[in-house]
């Protein structure tokens, strides 16, 4: 019993004092044993728990910003392509020998988004969110089982794992469909780190797996670098580890073998990345980088050694987080002068002087214990080595000879147990404040300082070596070999009122631990031997490996995305930061360890309450700001004060899109006004224009977005279609022609790209055929073959054209030649049929075949408006205007927002003679387009058969307001006598 123990058994206590006395030992972890059960434990598990409640709002939420690309246009997802064509193309589905790629190879993860496919039947959002929120729980599994290699008190890991559950930085990378490269890098980056750890202690043991760990770990590290680049460094952490083993005095032999496996596996992997797989084809744009673009080497240089501040202030504040950090959300660092150059110059310090002040302790550490060991008591460890590496077949004998023998060998393991109890002091579980103390607790007690002095030391040498002759005779007596990994986990202490050596010898039972880890007797003790990795290692030595490998994961992933090395295409990234926060969360376990190593209770409970509030408050702001990763309006709206020009002009295509025509006009020029040029807000800007029929102020900006960027192909399509609505067909004609024949050298989006080049082909030949020109427009289509050989469904839509062309020239042998061979690109496609049914309507001796291919595409699309209005059409041209008029109806219902559907069911209502009915589906046409002279026309004719002359003459009037002088209208006022307008 402790003295506080002690004076809280003799005195009376306060309430508030008495339930401090009743949390005591839980502070203590005295009453966590149950806690510990296995490596995948309620720890693990709760922190798990945290994990996926805290992202379960995430399953609601949709496909936003990179996500569409990534994946709902990207063809290795959807199945457009097979599987393999994954390590051919880029994380965005381009080849990465094309122009236009990225250069971010992540076929994993696009194999990872395949499979959600596949198994959700389709683009099922909740799907990939639920596979990323899984992975999420499994990386915060993983970061358990690290923190208990590294920490030794039960509150540092579950801090560690709790704040890695919990932190918003990880919202990004886990709310954002695509931020399942960064988890699944992480998942496979950790993997990588505890399977080499497995190695060690395999190796230590001369166990014949350590090869087949090895050769998992490296596995592990390709995995993760196939999710993401960044996770480069795998094998680096896993060999810094090492070293620092090996700085420390943990002698192996074979450690320079598994060093060289390892940095020569790392050497080939960048190698592989950098050089054989094709790079960055496109240059990224100056938006998204603007400080890699600035003139100024100075500049650049400062800034960039100032955006690790920046991260480390999300990590520490995760509070003004952003989709995009682009732009001049980041103000450039122009002068050796400004302040922040200071807090750049402590980051820098502080982490030269931890590397510096833990690589001198460890050295240190290493030196006494190369002094120990001509004192006697390396011994035991080189004998370790010695034996671990005798052949199989000895192993295999000596084991059979302590099997026959069993009954000998029984009435020595009372005495081995006690051993390992007394004299190898099974420290590990030296648990007297809730914090592990791994080391000889009564020399600790003794000497405070963590290295004695040199004479004391002497002092002690005869002791030592006869203790290491002592356990040398028992370990080749009783165990035949005895590895380093071997320890003896007696419960015969705790249980000493049994006080029979053959009780507590048929508990004892072997753990794997490391090399000079001492026995655990204590049943409570958290970190198994076969965790735990610091065993044997000086207080010192343990708080030096604990920063340099905390350190080392906050550091080295983040190093091939500072721009430090080289440019990559954004400044700060949130998501990022997911894989470095395991070394942040590490060094919050290992300050909480640090600071409940006290004896005072109420700093102890003020601290884990401080530890609470803290992640309550991050699993607020976490759960929050996934509600911004909802749809893209809430995520765009969140970034407005920290990027305005680009959130702002996100959010007016969003809006836009919706219909919210105002509101999105004016957020759109707010962002022209922070940043005039954007060529995307302006193309958006002229969309928005172009839905409102305002095809004039439309073309203005489809010009400007012409002029800040000249290769963006849609714009010129857009520009085209405008000039055609205006009348002016041969200003379309040049625009569409310029449009068509763009590279896309320097496009990042070359799908796109090709897209709207196909689109201009289209509509180009489309108003050739308009003007009657069938040769051009033949020429035209040939030409959008030829320079658009990739793109298979585009060139479905070419074979239909030319089909109809040649139809239109009764070429019918070229028509169906053409019409065939689109059939074979798309057997299944709606429009190959109607394009077939309508040329063959053409030839009147085939009509019968004609009906037959519309027949087949009202099989196909039941549900689709344009082929019941085609089948009506043909039916028309056949005289059948009864069978034609149900077509028409039902086309008009399947699209009712159809001006041109809707008219054409009223007009052949109209031919029937079903006037009523004809003038209501005239006034919905008026409805949907009441700024048309013609709609108001119809209906004023429509009114006129049917004898409503006031009404009449109303909807004349209104169409001679819209369309001025028009003779139709002013002749159908005359009939009604009507003549002073």
């Amino acid at each position: 019993m402790t003295l506080m123990e002690h004076r809280l058994a003799k005195q009376p206590l306060a309430p508030p004092a008495a339930m401090l006395a009743k949390l005591w030992p839980w502070l203590r972890h005295e009453a966590w044993p149950w806690l510990h059960k296995s490596n995948m434990d309620y720890t693990s598990l709760v922190c798990c728990g945290l994990a996926f409640v805290l992202y379960l709002n995430t399953l609601n939420a949709g496909f936003v910003y990179d996500d569409r690309r990534a994946v709902l246009a990207n063809a290795d997802v959807s199945g457009g392509s097979s599987w393999q064509r994954s390590f051919g193309n880029d994380f965005w589905g381009t080849p990465l020998t094309d122009s236009g790629s990225h250069g971010s190879w992540r076929p994993l993860t696009v194999l990872s988004f395949r499979l959600n496919y596949l198994l959700a039947g389709g683009f099922a959002p909740w799907g990939f969110h639920l596979g990323n929120n899984l992975l999420h729980c499994v990386a915060t599994a993983l970061v358990v089982r690290v923190a208990r290699t590294l920490l030794a008190s039960f509150w540092a890991v579950l801090a560690t794992g709790a704040l890695f559950a919990a932190h918003p930085i990880h919202t990004e990378a886990v709310a954002s469909v695509v931020g399942r490269a960064d988890v699944a890098a992480c998942v496979c980056y950790l993997l990588t780190y505890l399977s080499y750890l497995r190695h060690m202690r395999w190796r230590e043991s001369a166990d014949p797996r350590q090869w087949l760990a090895l050769a998992t770990t490296l596995l592990f590290s390709i995995a993760a670098l196939l999710c993401k680049e960044t996770a480069v460094t795998a094998l680096l952490v896993c060999a810094a580890f090492d070293v620092m083993r090996g700085l420390s005095g943990q002698v192996d032999k074979q450690r320079l073998r598994s060093l060289f496996f390892v940095l020569g596996a790392l050497c080939c992997s960048v190698y592989y990345r950098l050089i054989v797989v094709p790079g960055p084809q496109s240059a990224f744009s100056s938006a998204d980088n603007p400080i890699a673009r600035t003139a100024s080497t100075w500049t650049r240089l400062l800034t960039f050694l100032h955006l690790p501040v920046v991260n480390l202030k999300l990590l520490l504040l995760p509070q003004v987080l952003s989709f995009d950090w682009g732009m001049d959300a980041l103000p450039r660092v122009t002068t050796l002068w400004d302040r922040r150059n200071a807090q750049s110059a402590c980051l820098y310090t502080v982490l030269l002087g931890v590397a510096w002040r833990g690589c001198k302790a460890l050295l240190h550490s290493g030196e006494l214990a190369d002094v120990a060991g001509s004192s006697g008591s390396s011994y035991p460890q080189y004998h370790i080595q010695k034996v671990g590496r005798k052949s199989r077949a000895k192993r295999k004998r000596l084991a059979n000879n302590n099997n026959n023998n069993n009954s000998n060998s029984n009435k020595y393991q009372a005495f081995e147990a006690a051993y390992h109890q007394e004299a190898l002091h099974c420290s590990d579980c030296n648990n007297n404040n809730g914090v592990y103390v791994y080391g000889d607790a009564t020399q600790q007690q003794q000497h405070p300082h963590p290295h004695p002095h040199p004479q004391q030391h002497a002092a002690h040498a005869p002791h030592q070596l006869v203790s290491s002759a002592v356990s040398l005779a028992l370990h080749k007596a009783f165990r035949g070999s005895r590895s380093s990994s071997s320890c003896s986990n007696s419960t015969t202490a705790s249980n000493k009122s049994s006080g029979s050596s053959s009780s507590s010898a048929s508990t004892s039972s072997n753990c794997s631990s490391s090399s000079n880890s001492s026995c655990c007797s204590n049943r409570s003790c958290p970190n198994s031997c076969s965790v735990y990795m610091l065993g044997g290692m000086s207080l010192a030595a343990r708080n030096s490996c604990i920063l340099l490998m905390s350190c080392a994961f906050l550091t080295l992933p983040f190093l091939p995305a500072s721009n430090l090395f080289f440019y990559v295409g954004f400044v700060v990234a949130e998501r990022l930061l997911y894989l470095p926060s395991v070394g942040f969360c590490l060094l919050v376990g290992y300050g909480v360890s640090k600071l409940l190593d006290r004896d005072s209770r109420t700093r102890r409970l003020l601290l884990l309450i401080g530890l609470g509030m803290l992640l309550v408050s991050f699993s607020v702001r976490t759960v929050r700001r996934n509600a911004d990763w909802r749809d893209e309006e809430s995520l765009f709206r969140s970034a407005i004060t920290v990027n305005p020009p680009k959130a702002l002009g996100n959010l007016g295509s969003v809006l836009s899109s919706q219909a919210r025509y105002e509101e999105a006009k004016q957020v759109l020029q707010e962002a022209i006004r922070y940043r005039p040029n954007m060529a995307d807000v302006h193309f958006n800007l002229g969309i928005l224009h172009q839905n409102q029929q305002d095809y004039k102020s439309a073309v203005e900006c489809f010009q400007r977005a012409i002029k800040f960027r000249p290769s963006l192909a849609v714009a010129y399509l857009n520009l085209g279609i405008s000039f055609i609505a205006l009348g002016k067909r041969q200003q379309a004609i040049e625009i569409l022609q310029l449009g068509a024949t763009l590279e896309g050298a320097a496009v990042r989006d070359r799908s796109a790209h090709d897209q709207a080049r196909s689109s201009a082909y289209l509509q180009l030949g489309a108003l050739y055929v308009e003007q009657g020109k069938l040769q051009r427009a033949l020429a035209t289509y040939r030409e959008a073959l030829s320079s658009l050989p990739a793109l298979v469904q585009q060139r479905e839509v070419l074979y239909q054209r030319i089909g109809d062309v040649f139809g239109r020239l009764q070429q019918w042998d070229e028509a169906e030649r053409h019409h065939r061979a689109a059939l074979e690109l798309q057997p299944n496609q709606v429009a190959a049929h109607l394009s077939y049914g309508i040329t063959l309507a053409r030839n009147s001796s085939r009509a019968a075949e004609a009906e037959m291919w519309f027949k087949r595409a009202l099989k196909l699309a039941p549900e689709q408006a344009s082929v019941y209005h085609h089948y009506a059409e043909f039916l028309s041209l056949q005289s059948r205007h009864h069978e034609s008029a149900v077509y028409h109806r039902r086309a008009a219902e399947l699209a009712p927002t159809d001006y041109t559907l809707v008219v054409a069911a009223a007009t052949s209502l109209r031919l029937l003679d079903r006037k009523v009915e004809a003038e209501l589906w005239y006034r919905k046409a008026v409805a949907l387009r009441p700024n048309d002279a013609h709609a108001h026309t119809n209906l004023g004719a429509i009114l006129h058969l049917l004898g409503r002359t006031n009404h009449a003459a109303a909807s004349y009037k209104a169409a001679l307001r819209l369309q001025p002088g028009d003779a139709i209208t002013l002749g159908n006022l005359a009939k009604l006598g009507v003549t002073n307008v």
